[in-house]
C-alpha cells in the first residue's frame, strides 16, 4: 500500500516546488520594482529543502524495515531528519519570505 503512495506523495511536492518556483520569480520582479533587497533568494533555499524531502519521499520504502520483529526506531528517525525536518524548514521559509514581500496585500484596506 504504501508503494502505491509514493507518487502521489512526490507529486504533490512537486507541485509544491513549482508554487514556489513561481513565487521565488514574481517575487524578484517585485523586489526589481520596489528595490527591496533580495529575500528572494530564500524561496531557492526552501526548493532546495524541498528536494531532499523529495528524496527521502521516494526512499521511503527501503529506510523503513519490513521486517515487523525489527524496532522502527533507527528508520524513522532517519525518516525524520530526512523528511519532515527539511519539510517543515521549507514551509517556514517559505512563508516567511512570502510575507516579506506579499505581506503588503494584507494591509491594503479595501
Amino acid at each position: 500500500m504504501i508503494l502505491l503512495n509514493i507518487p502521489f506523495s512526490v507529486s504533490g511536492l512537486a507541485a509544491v516546488m513549482v508554487v514556489l518556483y513561481i513565487l521565488a520569480a514574481l517575487s524578484r520582479r517585485l523586489g526589481a520594482v520596489t528595490k527591496m533587497k533580495p529575500y528572494y533568494r530564500g524561496f531557492y533555499v526552501a526548493m532546495a529543502c524541498l528536494a531532499i524531502a523529495i528524496g527521502a519521499a521516494v526512499l521511503r520504502r527501503p529506510m523503513i524495515p519490513s521486517d515487523p520483529s525489527t524496532p522502527l526506531r533507527a528508520g524513522l528517525s532517519i525518516y525524520l531528519f530526512l523528511f519532515y525536518l527539511p519539510l517543515l524548514l521549507s514551509g517556514i521559509i517559505g512563508l516567511v519570505v512570502a510575507y516579506r514581500y506579499w505581506g503588503w496585500l494584507f494591509r491594503e484596506r479595501i
